[in-house]
C-alpha cells in the first residue's frame, strides 16, 4: 500500500536509543543452526552443546514409548479487550485474523509521536512507526510502517498499550536490527509482525495474544527471535495462542536464534506460555527461561516441523528447568501429533 510518509520530529534519536534497548544483536554461538542442517525427530537435552554437530549420532536417542500429552491444566486469563476472532486453539493464528486487512477499514494518515493519554486511534496509517509518550493508549485496526517504541521520558514503558488487529512492519528496513514492539506495560491482541529486525519482545506485565510474527529482516551476524523477553525484563507476561515463528526471507543469511527465547538475562519470573505454535530455522525452537527461571509455564503448545523436522536444528527445547520453583511442563506435543515435546532430564 502506498500511502503519504510523516514526519516526526526526533524520532531518529528515540529510534536509536530503542536500538540499544531491544532484545536483538545477540552473539550468542549456540543460537542457530546450518539452513540446510538435517535432524532426525527426538528428544534433545537442553545441556548440549548447540555448537556441535547436529548430526543424529550426536544427539540423545528418542523416548522408546511416548505418552499422550497431558491435558490443560487451565485456561489463560484474558484480556478485558480480548475477544475472539481467530480459530480457537488447536488452531492458530494467521493472515485471515491478524493485522487490519481481515477488519476491512482503510486506513489514514495519523502522527506520531502519540502524546495524548487515555485515547484511542483507529483506521491509522503510521508512516514512521510509532512513539507512544501517553498512558493508557489504544491502536485499533492500524498499521505501523516501523517500530512501536515508547519515550526514554517514561523508562521505556508502554503504560499500558493496547495494539488489537495491528500490523507491524517495515519492508524497506529504515531501523535495522530493531524489534517490532519491545518494553514493559502492553497488550498485543491479533497483532501481525513482519519485516521487522526482530519480533515481540515482552516487557514486565505484557501480554501477546492471537498473533503472527514470521519473515524477518537483519544485518549479518545479528540474532533474532519472533518472540522473547525484552526491556523490563518479562516477569508476570503471558503469551496465549500465538503463530510465533522465526524465519528468513529469501537470499538473507541466518538470522533467527529461536521462534521464542526466554533467556535468563536477567532472571525470568512468571511467565505463563500457553497454546501458542512454534517454527524456526534457529538452533532450537524455543529457550525456556534459563537455569533461574521460575514459574515458567509450558502448557498445551505445539512444535512445528516446517523448517527442520525437531523443531529447531537441534531441537525443539533448550534451558527449561522443571525442577525449578513453579516451573509447569505440561501437555506440550508435536503438531502433527507424533508425540509429546520432551528434553532429558523432565
Amino acid at each position: 500500500m502506498a500511502l503519504a510518509a510523516t514526519g516526526i520530529s526526533g524520532i531518529v534519536i528515540f529510534s536509536l536509543v530503542a536500538v540499544t534497548l531491544g532484545y536483538i544483536g545477540r552473539s550468542k554461538a549456540d543460537d542457530t543452526a546450518a539452513p540446510g542442517a538435517s535432524a532426525s525427530a527426538g528428544t534433545v537435552s537442553p545441556s548440549a552443546d548447540p555448537g556441535a554437530s547436529a548430526s543424529p549420532s550426536a544427539l540423545p536417542s528418542p523416548s522408546a514409548s511416548p505418552s499422550k500429552p497431558a491435558p490443560t491444566q487451565s485456561k489463560p486469563v484474558l484480556p478485558p479487550a480480548y475477544t475472539q476472532v481467530c480459530p480457537p486453539f488447536p488452531k492458530f493464528p494467521g493472515p485471515d485474523c491478524t493485522g487490519w486487512r481481515h477488519t476491512g477499514v482503510k486506513l489514514r494518515n495519523c502522527e506520531s509521536p502519540i502524546h495524548a493519554s487515555n485515547v484511542t486511534l483507529d483506521s491509522c496509517y503510521f508512516p514512521d512507526g510509532i512513539m507512544v509518550i501517553g498512558s493508557n493508549v489504544t491502536i485499533k485496526r492500524s498499521q505501523s510502517h516501523g517500530p512501536v517504541n515508547a519515550h526514554w521520558t517514561n523508562n521505556f514503558d508502554f503504560r499500558n498499550l493496547t495494539l488489537i488487529d495491528v500490523e507491524i512492519e517495515e519492508a524497506d528496513n529504515m531501523h535495522p536490527d530493531q524489534s517490532a514492539l519491545s518494553g514493559p506495560n502492553f497488550t498485543c491482541i491479533r497483532c501481525d509482525v513482519h519485516h521487522m529486525g526482530s519480533g515481540i519482545h515482552v516487557g514486565d506485565n505484557s501480554t501477546v495474544i492471537d498473533s503472527w510474527t514470521h519473515d524477518f529482516v537483519m544485518t549479518p551476524g545479528a540474532h533474532g527471535a519472533g518472540m522473547g523477553e525484552g526491556q523490563g525484563n518479562g516477569d508476570h507476561s503471558k503469551i496465549i495462542h500465538n503463530n510465533i515463528e522465526c524465519n528468513r526471507l529469501p537470499g538473507q543469511q541466518q538470522i533467527c536464534s529461536s521462534a521464542l527465547s526466554l533467556y535468563d538475562e536477567p532472571t525470568l519470573d512468571d511467565v505463563l506460555v500457553q497454546n501458542n505454535l512454534f517454527n524456526t530455522v534457529g538452533g532450537y525452537c524455543v529457550y525456556g527461561g534459563g537455569a533461574d527461571g521460575t514459574r515458567i509455564r509450558f502448557i498445551d503448545n505445539r512444535w512445528g516441523k516446517k523448517y527442520h523436522p525437531r523443531c529447531g536444528g537441534y531441537g525443539p527445547v533448550a534451558a527449561f528447568h522443571p525442577g525449578n520453583t513453579g516451573n509447569v511442563w505440561s501437555g506440550n506435543a508435536w503438531q502433527d501429533g507424533s508425540g509429546p515435546v520432551t528434553f532429558n532430564g523432565q
